[in-house]
């Protein structure tokens, strides 16, 4: 082990207790986004009592950030973590289960701010010797759309930052593992909706009214199938309805349907010939239904695109704190979005994954999540080993 690894090791085993309390204070204490006044003013208070100052402007919103200063000199290093939680109710016997009713940690923020608060507390009581800055970025908002990045970058975040990195927990893999991933490793996210309107009537006599219900469905159909079948197939696209809403009762064709759904892609050329294609299917359906149909894509976050450089410094680091063997290389990009991808039009970054499997769930966003804690330990000797690494190149 290189001296920068022993040293992490023996802070990381003087204070893996206090390490947990954050994590387990943090998940017991969740908040949703642009809300996370106490979990703010938490992180805060610690790393004020470290010697950090914090900086937060009224565009940030809930969010802040410190920095750790080796060298005004050089290069300023970001290190990203969230900090809202989900509006999910949490399932579990643990003693640091959420007491906020209905609101829980299901994404593994509270491992990330952990993560992050303690890379913190780490170099400052080391004065770590750094040829550059490390500026510490706690985000709020990074569930909702459009998400606190924006926030961020409004606020004055990342002015001065060279280069980004992230990361985020991933319970398909041990928590002794991370995994990088060269090119995109977040899909292009699209809200879409779409509007049916049309004469309602009764529902035995459907052949006098128009059926928004018969069509909504035949659009859903239609629509998996253009897909399908007019996209290349080594181009990943996924367009998926989470709601829908029409109808009052049993017996009468509503007058009015709404369909809420997301488009994923990760090639952003594709948008236009998507965009074409979902309206031709709903010009078709129009005309066989008899329903006047309208689409929105009210929103779209982009892609998260790795810069090939940083995710080098990511592998080599990974390999010299924890192993070639418990450095994974992705195979496939994640069809989730990721608001980290702002940050990556105005500078370049990574982002990461972090093995957390607790056993049990081995997907993010469920009421029963949960992390083998030992991920925290992993990630942050990962980190340190990249800034080590940044600055030295």
């Amino acid at each position: 082990m290189t001296d920068m690894a022993d040293l992490v090791s023996t802070w990381i085993n003087d204070n893996k207790q206090l390490i947990i309390d954050f994590r387990r204070w943090l998940h017991k204490h969740p908040e949703l986004g642009f809300e996370e006044q106490k979990t703010s003013s938490y992180l805060k208070e610690i790393l004020s009592s470290k010697g950090y100052n914090i900086i937060q402007t009224r565009s940030m919103k809930t969010g802040f950030y410190c920095d750790y200063v080796g060298s005004s000199e050089g290069p300023v290093l970001a290190l990203r973590t969230d900090m809202d939680a989900l509006a999910i109710d949490e399932k579990s016997d643990k003693d640091y289960k959420s007491i906020n009713k209905g609101i829980m940690h299901a994404c593994g923020h509270d491992v990330h701010m952990s993560i992050i608060l303690s890379l913190a507390i780490y170099f400052i009581e080391n004065k770590v010797p750094l040829s550059g800055t490390i500026r510490f970025l706690f985000q709020p908002a990074e569930e909702k759309a459009p998400g606190g990045a924006l926030a961020m970058i409004d606020g004055g975040a990342i002015e001065g930052v060279s280069h980004i990195f992230g990361s985020h927990v991933y319970p398909k893999m041990n928590a002794n593992k991370i995994a990088i991933k060269y090119g995109p490793i977040a899909a292009t996210v699209e809200l879409i909706e779409i509007t049916l309107n049309g004469m309602g009537g009764h529902t035995s006599r459907p052949n006098e009214s128009v059926d928004l219900i018969w069509a909504q469905s035949q659009l859903v159909h239609v629509l998996e199938q253009t897909l399908n079948h007019s996209i290349d197939q080594q181009e990943p696209v996924v367009l998926a309805f989470g709601k829908i809403e029409g109808g009052s009762v049993h017996n009468v064709l509503p007058d009015t349907v709404k369909l809420y759904g997301t488009l994923r892609y990760l090639n952003p050329d594709l948008q236009e010939t998507l965009h074409r294609k979902i309206s031709e299917s709903i010009k078709n359906v129009s005309s066989l239904s008899k329903a006047d149909i309208e689409w929105v894509s009210e929103y779209a976050c982009p892609g998260v695109v790795n810069d090939k450089m940083l995710v080098d410094i990511i592998s080599k680091s990974s390999i010299q704190s924890i192993g070639e063997k418990n450095t994974k290389v992705l195979d496939v990009s994640s069809m989730g979005g990721e608001d980290f991808a702002y940050y990556l039009q105005k500078i370049p970054g990574a982002y990461f994954r972090i093995g957390s499997f607790d056993g049990n769930t081995t997907d993010i966003h469920t009421s029963d999540f949960d992390v083998d804690e030992q991920c925290i330990f992993t990630a942050i000797k990962v980190y340190a080993s990249i800034v080590d690494n940044y600055f030295k190149s």
